[in-house]
């Protein structure tokens, strides 16, 4: 009884678990087990249900006896899903064998009749401390068979479990990420353990493997989206404070949210393919539009071809280097849509006119200037894509968007401004992927995020993406075409952009720019003293801990410690992270929209490393122990950032106070 009472407590103020099942696992003939299932499954998952519908049992049999719950005969392979003699011992049995521990997110590889994904939701959540249970069943005749026999309703209409089922491979990435995107799951990936019967392996081994594999390779890939390093993201947000007289006094991409809905687009990128095609786009200004990457811009410049928008979105020197020496004649009609989180440099480098394009995060929430926000992920090719579907363009047609390696071994185009045997590129070239030629290439490892990045792009968007790269690397849910079938097919009438982006722009109006200036200059004051408060906090924090380490550190290293400090942890944990939840809760604007972007890749992987903690002792207030002895370091990093930033505010009111409108 003790074990199971310590089991209920709650070591840290993290999500709570999952609650478990009310229902005991059902085998009752005369109730209609598969209508009520299937009401379920049509009001949560309702795709399924209809794919369901349509699927027959024809590589399996049901097998039932009197007086044991049924059983799975897998024809073909002769095999018993659950041992005959006892199922439901035998599901015990295999998922003791597993020895799982804090199973913050239990990942079922397999569903066989519902058996094992039930007897962990009714007997292990609790103790496993489990928020999440997702199910990944490779077979829809398994999982109708489940529907058939066993009271799912629980788990159907369960919001902490999610069923993927009959996912073909090629999907299983762009499922996976957006599963672990939604309610920030990725963070629970340290704490995730794959649950499994040997039968399912037997049946689908190969295809549960990949799915862990890709399930592990999303969740890094969403991790890498919210960076590696804070002083990295810092980096960003300074750009962005130093370019706050850009972002005022120019037009956002959300004048042009679905202007050219239904018209043809041709993202420009850089990969060597691009010298088979380039020639191509001359003539062509007038019935696409035109984005190019900045690294894209002075090959097309120098064909006679303007592209009408250019994207940019790195924060490293490097990028002036590709727009420096323009003539403001040969850009005065040429977009640049930089999202300004780019150097100050580059903006003053660059001639011609501008369009603000915000990423995806909350520091441009915090400014309260809507000029557009779009989900853009790693690359500048990435980013044309986004801001084509935003502008409503279908099809978008891809060229040079290589992410690969020539087979002769360049990296870029001719006449690229950095090279086109780019040696970063070439010395990191030792993954291989599939060729739009259906052969494989060559590629790196960011290439390769880069890939998965469009991949996750395509899944989102209801249009026909065309790759007419004529090489690289193959993008699924793209069509590979050549670039000279898709003019012919797809690129007919005029349709004039560039009149279409003057006139959209023509909306803004300076009177409206100089109330944000205003706005933008109180803000800065406001967040300036409320980092003032969060940097008081972590110095509570730190003292806190100072104040409690003997002890603490004490109870770790002598478990008759540990009975003695019990009674009063719970009261020492709501101390020592109180300023924490202060800094989080009463400064939420400043703390979450301002701050947190540069917080957050040593936050995440602060908060997994916690989540991960209670694996390593059988003792989960001697797990909270080591979590409140760590929590020095977050208050201390978090503080440290919170100073640079408190500077980096004063010197942007600074600025903006100097350069004020009359």
């Amino acid at each position: 009884m003790k074990k199971k009472k310590k089991s209920k407590k709650k070591s840290m103020p993290y999500t709570k678990a999952l609650p478990s099942s009310s229902s005991n696992i059902a085998f009752k003939k005369e109730q209609p087990i598969y209508l009520r299932n299937m009401q379920a499954l049509q009001k949560y998952y309702p795709e399924l249900a209809e794919r369901i519908k349509t699927t027959d049992i024809k590589n399996y049999e049901i097998v039932t006896t009197a007086d044991k719950p049924p059983n799975l005969l897998a024809k073909k392979e002769n095999l018993y899903y659950y041992d005959p003699a006892d199922p439901m011992k035998d599901v015990q049995e295999q998922i003791a064998a597993l020895k799982l521990k804090n199973t913050r997110l239990a990942v079922f590889l397999g569903f066989g009749l519902g058996y094992e994904t039930l007897y962990f939701a009714q007997e292990m959540v609790q103790e496993q401390n489990t928020n999440y249970l997702l199910i990944i069943e490779k077979d829809p005749e398994i999982f109708k068979a489940a529907l058939k026999t066993t009271n799912l309703e629980p788990l159907l209409n369960n919001p902490r479990a999610r069923f993927m089922v009959g996912l073909p491979e090629e999907k299983l990435y762009t499922e996976l990420r957006n599963y672990l995107a939604e309610n920030s799951r990725f963070m629970l990936l340290k704490a995730m353990k794959p649950v499994y019967h040997p039968s399912s392996l037997k049946l689908h081994k190969d295809y549960y493997l990949k799915a862990l594999k890709q399930l592990r390779e999303s969740g890094t890939h969403q991790v890498l989206h919210f960076g590696n390093d804070p002083h990295d993201s810092l980096i960003g947000v300074q750009n962005m404070l130093d370019n706050l007289h850009e972002i005022i006094f120019n037009p956002g991409i959300n004048l042009l949210f679905n202007k050219f809905k239904g018209k043809p687009a041709v993202v420009v990128a850089t990969g060597p393919s691009l010298n088979k095609n380039k020639h191509l786009l001359k003539g062509l200004e007038d019935k696409a539009l035109i984005i190019s990457v900045d690294a894209s811009l002075k090959i097309l410049l120098e064909m006679g071809v303007r592209p009408h928008l250019v994207t940019s979105l790195e924060r490293v020197p490097a990028v002036v280097k590709l727009i420096e020496g323009l003539k403001k004649e040969e850009v005065k009609d040429v977009y640049f849509a930089a999202c300004p989180v780019v150097r100050n440099e580059v903006y003053e480098a660059y001639p011609g006119p501008r369009i603000i394009v915000y990423r995806n995060f909350d520091h441009f929430k915090w400014l309260g200037i809507d000029r557009g926000i779009l989900n853009i992920q790693l690359s500048a090719g990435n980013m044309a894509f986004k801001i084509a579907e935003a502008l409503g363009c279908d099809p978008i047609i891809l060229i040079g968007q290589d992410l690969a390696l020539s087979r002769d071994g360049y990296t870029h185009a001719s006449g690229a401004v950095l090279g086109e045997k780019q040696r970063a590129f070439l010395n990191n070239a030792n993954l291989e992927v599939l060729g739009n030629d259906g052969q494989p290439i060559r590629t790196t490892k960011t290439l390769y995020s880069f890939l998965k990045a469009y991949e996750m792009d395509l899944a989102g968007y209801t249009g026909t993406c065309i790759n007419s790269t004529e090489g690289g690397a193959f993008i699924i849910g793209s069509k590979v075409m050549t670039f000279q079938e898709a003019i012919e097919k797809y690129i007919e009438e005029p349709f004039y952009p560039l009149e279409i982006i003057k006139n959209s722009i023509s909306l803004f109006t300076s009177a409206r720019a100089e109330s944000d200036f205003r706005n933008v200059l109180e803000l800065i004051v406001k967040t300036s003293a409320e980092m003032e408060k969060v940097i008081e906090n972590c110095k509570e924090g730190l003292r806190l801990v100072e104040q409690y380490r003997v002890e603490l550190q004490d109870c770790l290293s002598n478990p008759q410690r540990m009975d003695l400090f019990r009674p009063k942890i719970q009261r020492v944990s709501n101390e020592i992270l109180a300023p924490k939840q202060r800094s989080i809760k009463d400064y939420h604007q400043t703390f979450q929209l301002f701050f947190m972007h540069i917080l957050q890749s040593f936050n995440i992987k602060f908060e997994m490393e916690m989540i991960a903690i209670p694996e390593k002792h059988d003792d989960r207030d001697m797990a909270t122990v080591e979590i409140l002895l760590r929590h020095h370091e977050w208050y201390s990093v978090v503080g440290d950032l919170a100073q640079i930033c408190l500077n980096t505010l004063h010197k942007a009111r600074a600025k903006l106070e100097k350069n004020m409108p009359a």
